[in-house]
């Protein structure tokens, strides 16, 4: 019967160690799948950042110039240089080169650059050399089309073309050459990663080898002590004997196994950190998501000073004014990214604040678009109480709700578009509703909007994380409640919190 047994665990250990290997191929090809969809979700949020920066080129450029945009740059030095000035604002590390080209008038077909974002005359050459290998069929597809064009080609060099459109007409195109700086480093971290994967494999398989050997080890062991059994019954004395280096040898195996378990538990805490780098491409859309006002703030009041100073008419306060406007939006940059960062540690910063200093510090970022796009803003703070809770946190949420309003009254082209900020008390819960007249959530999907990935704007680049991330921190991390519903006007979400965290 001890045999049999025996047998038995011969045979699991060696079904373990099948499984072990199977387990680790199945991992490998899923991570191989899962390394082309980080590529694409990276793409998508390059397309969906790049397509922000192009409309608000677009649109601060229309609003200077109102008639032939070729002529005018031109004719006209200032406005020249005032363009050209915001082109270079948007050069960064992701994108090489930013300009401007339109139809040549006496040549067929023909296309010429009106204006770029080059610094030096090295950058202008290599602009050039870059424009003349473009496939101008390109240019023309845009003309025709009046669409925006994103372009990829064999050397993953990618370009994002969007129509310049006037009275329904395309007068230029705006052409944004990524770098391939970022691609270079999301590979390598990758091929990092999939030779972790390697190495776990063939960890896994050297396992596999053992434990092979442990049965063969085992089985003849087996063998061996049925003879030495035999053996020993002859004799008291060296029965004893042999027991003890029976017993030594079953400690010594138990001490190999355990240290070979603890060996695969540390493989596979490395495995779950680098699975943490699947994060990537969703902090960089909410980052994005977050950055797209400000930098617009920054752009126009940097914009301003370029235009006053070129006309001669800033003044000292004036400068002063809108360079600590600058300031501000820049700080709101590098709090954001504090903020993001700090999102997935656990040490985050509890403050006394209150609901009309959120307001007012989220105001500070919106309230310029808002009044742009002639949205109505009505606040009823009512409570000035104040509460403990992630300051920061509870900002990202208000600002992600004013926004997505911000949105919804634009796209259903609301008459008189409202935007309503109400803080009151109710049960001694601390309550914030932001309500629009958009019209609402249609039923069918109210319940749904909270899930992540879904978004009701994927053909506007959504990504369907801000309401997921907006109730992940009120509930979660805030201890509150995030609800919405809709009213006769439109859709009303309710913060509500308590005084203190109770998560």
């Amino acid at each position: 019967m001890n045999f049999l047994s025996k047998i038995k665990a011969s045979y699991v250990f060696n079904i373990f160690a099948v499984a072990l290997v199977g387990m680790s191929f199945v991992l490998y090809f899923y991570f191989s799948a899962t390394k082309e969809k980080i590529f694409l979700v990276n793409q998508k949020t390059n397309i969906q950042y790049v397509a922000s920066i192009a409309d608000n080129l677009v649109a601060d450029i229309t609003r200077i110039v109102e008639e032939d945009l070729a002529e005018a740059l031109q004719e006209d030095e200032i406005i020249k240089s005032y363009i050209e000035s915001d082109l270079k604002l948007f050069v960064t590390t992701k994108y090489q080169y930013i300009y401007i080209l339109a139809k040549e008038k006496n040549i067929h077909g023909g296309f010429e650059i009106l204006v770029d974002s080059s610094k030096t005359l090295e950058e202008k050459n290599s602009l050039y050399a870059l424009y003349n290998v473009f496939n101008k069929e390109n240019f023309t597809q845009v003309y025709d089309s009046k669409s925006s064009v994103y372009l990829q080609d064999k050397n993953k060099r990618a370009s994002y073309l969007k129509p310049i459109i006037v009275a329904d007409k395309v007068v230029a195109i705006i052409v944004i050459e990524f770098t391939l700086e970022e691609q270079k480093n999301i590979s390598l971290e990758l091929q990092n990663l999939e030779d972790a994967f390697e190495l776990v494999i063939s960890f896994f398989v050297v396992i596999f080898i053992f434990m092979l050997w442990f049965s063969s080890v085992d089985s003849r062991r087996e063998k061996e002590k049925k003879a030495v059994f035999e053996k020993l019954k002859t004799s008291n004395k060296k029965l004893k004997i042999q027991s003890e280096k029976v017993i030594e040898l079953n400690n010594s195996l138990e001490n190999r196994v355990k240290h070979e378990v603890e060996k695969n538990r540390e493989k596979d805490v490395q495995m779950i950190q680098q699975s943490r780098l699947a994060q990537m491409g969703e902090m960089i859309s909410m980052i994005a998501h977050q950055w797209r006002q400000p930098l617009s703030a920054i752009s126009a009041t940097s914009s301003a000073i370029v235009l006053k100073a070129e006309i001669n008419t800033l003044e000292k306060e004036n400068a002063i004014e809108l360079a600590q406007k600058i300031t501000e939006y820049s700080q709101h940059l590098s709090m954001t990214i504090d903020d993001f960062r700090e999102f997935f540690k656990s040490n985050k910063k509890i403050t006394q604040t209150s609901y009309t200093q959120l307001v007012e510090s989220v105001l500070g970022i919106v309230e310029t678009s808002l009044e742009t796009k002639n949205i109505k803003l009505i606040l009823q703070l009512e409570l000035e109480d104040k509460f403990e809770t992630y300051s920061n946190e509870i900002k990202q949420v208000i600002l992600n709700l004013i926004k997505n309003a911000e949105d919804v009254l634009m796209e259903k082209k609301s008459e008189n578009p409202t935007i309503k900020i109400r803080s009151y008390k109710e049960n001694n819960a601390f309550i914030l509703r932001i309500s629009d007249n958009g019209g609402g959530i249609a039923e069918d999907i109210i319940d749904k909007i909270f899930d992540p990935y879904f978004s009701t704007k994927m053909k506007k680049n959504g990504t369907g994380l801000g309401l997921y991330m907006s109730k992940t921190i009120a509930q979660k991390h805030c201890g509150g409640k995030l609800l919405v519903h809709n009213d006769s006007e439109g859709a009303v979400f309710t913060i509500a919190l308590d005084r203190k965290i109770q998560v």
